[in-house]
């Protein structure tokens, strides 16, 4: 079902209309563009192939969707310029601009914000007769906390050590490999910070009953009042199979960044593509609906100069701490 799904998604993004070439690349503008997704089966890994058609069709630029560890390392990935654009959430990214965190001694300060994606949901998903029901139930099982370097295992070790939490083990699978090994008995939980809904989970809530669970009140205080790009949010009924009732847990936003060295034209041609076929967008996967200017209210990072162009021509304000240092200087 998983490559069935994605087949879905092949032949969706085949199907872009209005194919013709806006804009060519220009003297200075990288001659392809390289986008650090995250692991099939993940949301990531479907929107950067919507993202790589509309690039290579409407911008005339070869573009591929790289299969990566998922934020934490697509954020490294565009400091080191190895990628073009890179999907993220807040929370790596703003701990990697203030060298906080995992990235202690090795800031990923050259990283800029070109636009803003969609809500990442946290939330656990268990076999329907599992004994866990909450965060408190998973010492002393098997908890998988997605794929190395993605927004689950970035939270997920900090809801770990915060709530001292003592998992029997901790493996870190891809969404679909995850979904696998708790069908065969060989993980109790895994563990998402996705865009809903996440491919691999649906089809894991088709094949076998399934059960959804988040964090509770006391434990959404705790964890937004420690870290400040968490916030309070909730799942509504009916995501996945057998979901008939509302989940609530914690939000971190998603955007996709590029390093401070991209030329000003070429991340404003890129911004407008985005926006100017994000009904496209939301065809390949739901999530893109929430590609909106006016969702970067959500997004407290530097933006890059080309991004700053295009969100003033749309009328989007702009807050201080959204201007690069090169723009103050």
């Amino acid at each position: 079902m998983v490559s069935r799904a994605l087949a879905i998604v092949t032949v969706l993004v085949l199907a872009l209309v209005g194919t013709s070439v806006q804009a060519q690349p220009r003297p200075g503008w990288p001659r392809s563009v390289t986008i650090g997704s995250a692991t099939i089966g993940g949301v990531y890994f479907v929107v950067a192939g919507g993202y790589a058609r509309v690039i290579g069709e409407k911008m005339g630029m070869p573009a591929t969707n790289r299969v990566t560890g998922g934020p934490v390392q697509n954020v490294q990935l565009v400091q080191t310029k190895e990628i073009e654009l890179g999907m993220t959430t807040t929370g790596p990214a703003y701990e990697g601009l203030n060298g906080l965190g995992d990235f202690k001694g090795k800031k990923t300060d050259a990283i800029r914000v070109a636009f803003p994606m969609y809500t990442s949901y946290a939330h656990w998903i268990v076999s329907a007769d599992s004994p866990i029901r909450s965060v408190a139930d998973l010492t002393g099982k098997v908890v998988s906390l997605g794929p190395r370097g993605g927004s689950a295992e970035f939270v997920g070790d900090r809801v770990l050590e915060l709530f001292g939490i003592k998992p029997r083990r901790v493996v870190y699978l891809g969404f679909a490999d995850g979904a696998t090994a708790m069908r065969d008995g060989t993980v109790d939980t895994n563990f998402g910070v996705i865009g809903l809904p996440v491919p691999a989970w649906v089809e894991a809530s088709l094949t076998r009953p399934t059960r959804f669970f988040g964090f509770t009140k006391d434990q959404v205080d705790t964890l937004t009042e420690k870290f400040p790009y968490l916030a309070r949010t909730a799942i509504r009924a009916g995501v996945y199979r057998g979901q008939d009732y509302v989940i609530p847990t914690l939000q971190m936003w998603n955007a996709a960044v590029v390093h401070k060295d991209m030329p000003e034209d070429f991340v404003y041609t890129l911004v407008k593509t985005i926006f100017d076929n994000r009904e496209f967008l939301a065809i390949v996967h739901a999530t893109s609906h929430e590609t909106l200017p006016v969702n970067l209210f959500y997004i407290k990072l530097p933006l890059h100069p080309g991004a700053v162009r295009y969100f003033r021509e749309q009328g989007v304000k702009i807050s201080d701490e959204q201007i690069p240092p090169e723009m103050k200087r």
